[in-house]
């Protein structure tokens, strides 16, 4: 349930709970990492507001009113959650504050509303290590806006790219938020090809949805993959975005590869044999962080194949849900469906006027996503909590999973007709952090806290 949060400068040293919450003996209130100690009384009247004295709310630095939960333990009441999003980049502008990603994380932050709690941003120049403060962007009605708050109860890592995830501070900071702090971080890392097969390859629910994959890009590999299979696909294990990739297939007299170029043109080249071939690729790529992966014959949509995007996310319960669906079909000439590439979004209506058609392999996509995402965090030793598949449907319907991304783009929401799913995306990381700040509050065990 939620509340309103009330902050009233006539009360002093005092909380008021609604009648429906008992004090039952506590003797202090939390906010984020602080802790005060004040007088806590359940109202007498039919008031479901939580009224804040003002000088608590000033040694809690709560910001501002809001709508809040309320999670009780033997000692505290703990008010918020106060959910801190981390990421980099930053810009010296008050309005634009990470430049071109600032209207996402607006649509992001604004959901708070809906979800309840403080939701704010913030980067490593940010923290205060001496108060254990974070002086972090919210958005309000008015805009951006500057607080300073407690540490987060939760954060969710938005790092933009592995440069900066791997950078030596940035772990440094993100493991000692969790260890010495004890704040549950989620998303804390983008998902790595290999070991994403690696780990789903054990798992006997995820088996049928895998691609042939091997780490070991090598003369002996790209003929056994060609031999197999109608082609492959030789792709870097930490890329995003269809960068560095390579389609190889097999001709009558002749092993194809097909690429983008440095220009963003696609270029196709014939070598005599696969040594050939794998020569060439080593002079363009570092082969011992690729991994080559079979290529299916995919559906066509007006004869260019055609695959699907699939988030997940976990929702105020901790349980995975498909939040959006969406068919990427690929550009002219190209080897991958990317917009950047010349793909095109396109929802499932459109591509399937037949709604028996559609239903079946929207039925179909979202128990693969389903089951996959939760083979993931079975197999994981972070917190998860969304996923953004892409899946590839053959002629026989069968579903096949090309990649996971702990991190998905945003790009297919630019389509008008996934709007709900795009508003659905930015909830549900908030709603996910309301039900981890829960479980660390009440059973921080859980986490090993």
């Amino acid at each position: 349930m939620i509340y309103p949060l009330v902050i009233d400068d006539n009360e002093s040293n005092t909380v008021i709970l609604p009648s429906s919450l008992k004090a039952d003996g506590r003797t202090a209130v939390a906010f984020g990492s602080f802790l005060a100690p004040c007088t806590i009384i359940s109202s007498s009247g039919p008031s479901d507001s939580i009224i804040v004295a003002g000088d608590v709310a000033q040694r809690l630095l709560i910001p501002f009113a809001a709508k809040v939960h309320v999670f009780l333990t033997d000692e505290a009441v703990h008010i918020g959650p106060l959910v801190g999003v981390f990421t980099a980049g930053f810009t010296k502008s008050p309005h634009r504050p990470v430049g071109g990603r600032s209207f996402f994380f607006a649509k992001l932050l604004a959901q708070e509303k809906q979800v309840g709690g403080f939701a704010f941003l913030f980067g490593l120049p940010h923290i205060d290590w001496e108060h254990g403060t974070v002086n972090g962007y919210f958005y309000t009605e008015r805009g951006w806006e500057r607080h300073t708050v407690p540490l987060p109860t939760v954060i969710y890592n938005r790092l933009p790219n592995r440069r900066i995830e791997n950078d030596d501070m940035f772990q440094t900071v993100t493991k000692t938020l969790q260890t010495a702090y004890g704040i549950p971080v989620f998303n804390g890392r983008f998902f790595n090809k290999w070991e994403v097969y690696r780990r789903l390859a054990v798992h006997r629910d995820a088996r049928p949805y895998l691609p042939e994959t091997s780490a070991y890009v090598t003369r002996q590999t790209i003929e056994q993959f060609l031999n197999r299979y109608t082609g492959a696909y030789v792709k870097p294990a930490d890329g995003s975005l269809g960068r560095g990739i390579y389609h190889l297939v097999k001709k009558k007299d002749a092993y194809e590869c097909r690429f983008r170029d440095e220009h963003g043109e696609t270029k196709t080249t014939l070598f005599p044999t696969a040594m050939a071939l794998w020569h060439h690729l080593l002079t363009h790529a570092p082969l011992h962080r690729y991994v080559i992966q079979q290529a299916v014959p995919l559906i066509t949509i007006n004869g260019r194949p055609t695959d699907f995007r699939v988030h997940t996310n976990k929702n105020e319960n901790g349980q995975w849900q498909v939040s959006a669906v969406a068919a990427k079909i690929a550009g002219r000439r190209s080897i991958t469906t990317h917009m950047n590439s010349g793909g095109m979004v396109k929802t499932l209506e459109e591509i399937f006027p037949n709604t028996a058609k559609r239903e079946t392999v929207l039925a179909r996509l979202r128990d693969a996503a389903l089951t996959l995402s939760r083979c993931l965090d079975e197999t994981s030793d972070t917190l998860i909590g969304e996923i953004g598949f892409d899946f590839g449907v053959d002629e026989q319907g069968n579903i096949w999973m090309f990649e996971a991304n702990s991190k998905p783009g945003r790009s297919i929401f630019k389509h008008p007709g996934l709007k709900e799913a795009d508003e659905r995306t930015a909830l549900l990381p908030l709603a996910y952090a309301v039900h981890l700040s829960k479980t660390a509050i009440i059973d921080p065990e859980a986490f090993g806290l």
